[in-house]
């Protein structure tokens, strides 16, 4: 594992799909696991445990033993992770060890090198197998390979996973001129994916478990190669993109 000291770093972009920012965020110093969790490491998990295995543990292009393990629900990477004595990391804690404490754009800083990751291909690769993919703190595979759950859950209806309500929480200076840069970009107005999440729009119709999820994967888009990108999954949906890595307290 990887330590990541306690202290303020800058995080979240000025789209809402994902935290609030660029601003700082006070962060508890963690361990978070250098790789994602592996299909040999997952499957010592179920043996010992008899919990069920992976969704893809039959399929040779995504069961190879350093590949990460793909195929579980929200509920079992928290199962591993307990298992292991850790935790998921929360979403805050997770794009604090990919981006380190000065606000970089992706893991190895601001160069637009995305050929660093694995962000193309028919599967996943190795968890170490791209070397240029590794954060400030030396963690591995976070712009890409698989995407991985977080700990953070909402509720989920009419297809958006829903944060609660308005974030009335002052823009920052940073944030100011990159909304401006938008603006003229997009003919005087904010683009939608900068509009502030509203208050439940469907009080009447029941919600869903969902989570967050982090990080670009090999069947992702090159925009979600950021950092900040935030993406959602029900909490009992899986897919063959999406893995986990574990956290553990100071």
């Amino acid at each position: 594992m990887a330590f990541v000291p306690g202290g303020e770093a800058t995080l979240g972009y000025v789209y809402y799909t994902g935290l609030y920012g660029p601003m700082p965020y006070q962060v508890e110093g963690f361990w978070i696991d250098k790789f994602e969790v592996t299909n040999a490491e997952y499957a010592e998990f179920v043996k010992a445990t008899g919990h069920a295995p992976a969704a893809f543990v039959d399929e040779d292009d995504l069961n190879q033993p350093d590949q990460p393990v793909t195929g579980v629900f929200h509920e079992d990477a928290i199962a591993y992770c307990a298992w292991k004595g850790k935790r998921l990391p929360t979403e805050v804690e997770w794009e604090k060890a990919a981006r380190g404490t000065d606000g970089r754009i992706y893991p190895w800083g601001n160069d637009e090198d995305l050929s660093r990751a694995h962000i193309s291909g028919d599967a996943p690769v190795a968890v170490a197998q791209y070397e240029g993919d590794i954060s400030p703190f030396g963690v591995r595979g976070m712009a890409g390979n698989v995407s991985e759950w977080v700990a953070d859950t909402r509720k989920a209806k009419g297809g958006r996973c829903l944060d609660g309500g308005v974030d009335t929480r002052k823009q920052t200076p940073e944030m100011q001129k990159i909304l401006a840069e938008l603006r003229a970009l997009n003919g005087g107005v904010l683009p939608e994916a900068c509009l502030p999440p509203v208050v439940d729009p469907n009080p009447h119709i029941q919600s869903e478990p969902c989570a967050y999820i982090k990080g670009n994967s090999w069947n992702g888009r090159p925009h979600m190669t950021v950092a900040s990108n935030r993406m959602w999954d029900y909490t009992n949906s899986i897919a063959e993109f999406v893995g986990f890595r574990c956290a553990k307290d100071k």
